[in-house]
């Protein structure tokens, strides 16, 4: 597969700036704050492989993850080859395999700026999320209405999360290295799971 990327090329998200160096420490800074280094973590649209080589590094190695574009993870192979070959991917749509993901399989399932891309009709993927997810859900995503476009689909992530039971127990604004339209929301397991 091969989507239009559009603005999101994968080489870009391997190059060494200051605002992805702040994206990366907001991200290791909420796992050290609500994951622990042994917990199952799978990343939804994980590019090519820029956070879960952040949390490779800090000593997250049960790592999984769901990526749409089979280029970004061919650039994963080439540049980041330790993280691909540790990494369990599956390559397609969210809305094509979440159904196939055995429940409570993943302590943590977390995105950063790939739920902002689903268009409203995959709405039912939060539900699938929140069943699948034992632990925790960490989210990095857009809640700006004024951000929509046809590449863009905000929502409010703690309302959606809410009503599958899913209470937030964190949240981060602003994010560091993300636009002050991003929100960090983590969600606890459904009463009585834990």
């Amino acid at each position: 597969m091969h989507p239009d990327d559009g603005a999101n090329n994968p080489l870009e998200y391997l190059v060494d700036s200051e605002r992805l160096r702040a994206r990366n420490a907001s991200l290791l800074s909420i796992f050290e704050k609500h994951v622990d280094p042994s917990d199952s973590i799978l990343e939804i649209g994980c590019n090519a492989g820029r956070n879960l080589h952040a949390l490779w590094n800090a000593g997250y190695q049960n790592l999984s993850a769901v990526e749409i574009s089979t280029n970004a993870i061919d650039i994963m192979s080439r540049f980041l080859p330790e993280v691909r070959k540790n990494t369990k991917i599956t390559i397609g749509a969210i809305e094509d395999i979440i159904k196939g993901i055995p429940s409570t399989r993943h302590d943590v399932i977390f995105t950063m700026a790939v739920l902002v891309h689903l268009p409203y009709e995959s709405d039912w993927i939060f539900k699938e999320i929140a069943r699948r997810a034992k632990k925790k859900i960490i989210i990095f995503e857009c809640e700006a209405q004024s951000e929509h476009s046809p590449r863009h689909f905000p929502r409010k992530y703690k309302r959606l999360f809410q009503l599958c039971k899913r209470p937030q127990i964190d949240q981060v604004w602003p994010v560091p290295g993300l636009p002050k339209s991003y929100v960090c929301r983590v969600f606890g397991p459904r009463p009585g799971d834990d």
